[in-house]
Order: structure tokens, then sequence, then C-alpha cells
């Protein structure tokens, strides 16, 4: 019998490695959770099957995806809420990954690679590399659905602060959006007992900068309130982290709008 060639084995290798994460990327963004499964588990066998083959041996690969697993599932939570930020519609429709796939590599660098303990020439390999994205990609895709139907943020900024105000009022609280109500830097105050809290909704293509942090906390002061906090769906720049963090504003994401009682320890 005929030898069967490898050369198809490594194209379909090939394939994956170059189309995988976007195209799992974009079935995550369409939420088609078979397709992702599939091509999640097909990308993280194939690259596998490279990185055995190396010259490392069998036993430093298995423990290398064994601590990439077990590292990104530590962040789990983090990387869901980045894909969500990062992802998005560009001008023309498209989808637009470029972001996230920044981030991809900031996890990779700062966070991953410190962690690791094996071999240095594993982790030096281009397919290692493809395989924690497609971990992450993987992570990402498995991911509980949220309390909140992303799909219905409106995408106009005014409706969005009413749609902040709904989504807080079915999560116990009293929430007003304060448009034409001279809102002095407040887009909803909502009062859950007797806690008063400060919102500004920023609907970014972007991360989210100072001058929000500023100006809610400013509304805080002239509404006497308890909590000052900037909810948006694209991150938030490091200064405006940093500002957050000194002048006691919470920087929240959409998806934590359900939570923001708990995260404020009301409950």
């Amino acid at each position: 019998m005929a030898r069967r060639s490898s050369g198809g084995f490594g194209l379909i290798i090939l394939g994956f490695i170059v189309g995988g994460p976007i195209l799992i990327g974009q079935k995550i963004f369409e939420g088609d959770p078979t397709v992702i499964a599939v091509v999640a588990g097909a990308i993280a066998l194939l690259i596998g099957w490279k990185i055995t083959s190396k010259r490392h041996g069998e036993r430093q690969a298995e423990e290398a995806q064994k601590q990439v697993l077990s590292i990104v599932d530590q962040h789990k939570e983090a990387l869901v809420k980045l894909h969500r930020q990062k992802v998005y519609k560009g001008d023309y429709g498209e989808l637009r990954f470029e972001a996230f796939e920044k981030e991809i590599r900031y996890f990779f660098h700062n966070v991953l690679l410190p962690e690791m303990n094996v071999s240095c020439g594993i982790l030096q390999l281009p397919e290692f590399y493809q395989y924690v994205v497609a971990a992450v990609y993987s992570v990402v895709g498995d991911a509980e659905p949220i309390g909140v139907d992303l799909d219905a943020i409106p995408s106009d900024p005014f409706e969005f602060e009413y749609w902040t105000a709904d989504v807080l009022c079915q999560s116990g609280w009293d929430a007003q959006a304060t448009q034409g109500s001279g809102d002095q830097g407040s887009d909803v105050v909502a009062k859950y007992h007797d806690h008063t809290c400060i919102i500004q909704c920023k609907l970014y293509k972007s991360a989210v900068g100072n001058k929000a942090v500023q100006e809610v906390d400013a509304a805080r002061t002239f509404f006497d309130g308890d909590s000052a906090v900037v909810v948006g769906k694209s991150g938030y720049t490091r200064s405006a982290k940093q500002l957050a963090h000194k002048n006691g504003v919470l920087l929240l994401d959409v998806s934590d709008l359900p939570q923001l009682s708990s995260i404020l320890k009301l409950e």
C-alpha cells in the first residue's frame, strides 16, 4: 500500500494556525458555541501535535500545555471581559480583533510566561504562542452567558443611559437617567436603600479616559452621592484607572451592572 503523504496534514495545521483564532473569534461574536468548541479543540490538538513532535520531548510539551491551561483558567474572568470589550464591529460592519490580539500578546509576555516552569526552548516556539492563543479563545468560548444581553445595548449614547438605568432597576435599584435635568456630570442617579450612586455612561469604541472620572467625581459631590461609577464597554485607559483609584471612583464594564450592589458591598 502506498504511503500517504503528510503534506496535507501540514497544510491543515498551517491553515488552523493562521486562521483559527480569527475564525473562533468571529464565531464567538456570532454566538455559535458548536463551531467554537470544534474549532478550538482542533486547533489545540493540532498545535499540541506540533509541539510534541519537537526535540524537547513529549513529557515537556505535555507539562507546558498543562501549565498554559491552568494559567489561562486562573485569568478566565478577565480574559472573557476583555474579549467583550476589545472585539467590535468596525465602520464597514467587519469584526475588529486587533485590540484583543494586542491584549493576548500582553497576557502572554507579562502574565503567562513569568509563571511558566518548563524548558525555555519550548517557550520560544512559534507553535507554543499559537497554542496559548487557542487556549485563550477556547476559554472565552466556553464562558457562561452573562446576565446582560450585550446585543441589546443601544448604539445611541443617550439611549444607552436609559438602558443602563433599566438594567439597574431590574437588579433592585431605583435608577433614573438624568437627561435634560442639568445633570452636572451625572447620566444616571441610582438608589439602593439609603445608598445613592452617581453614574456616567460612556458608549465608546475606544478606552474611556480621565475626563469621565473627573466628571462623575464632581457629580458625586454635587448630588451628595455615596459612590461614583463610570460604566462602559470598551475598557479604560491606564491614567483613568489610576485617577479612579485615587478618587474612589468605580470603573465598571456593562456586564457587571447586575452585580453593582454586590460590588459596592451593599448586600
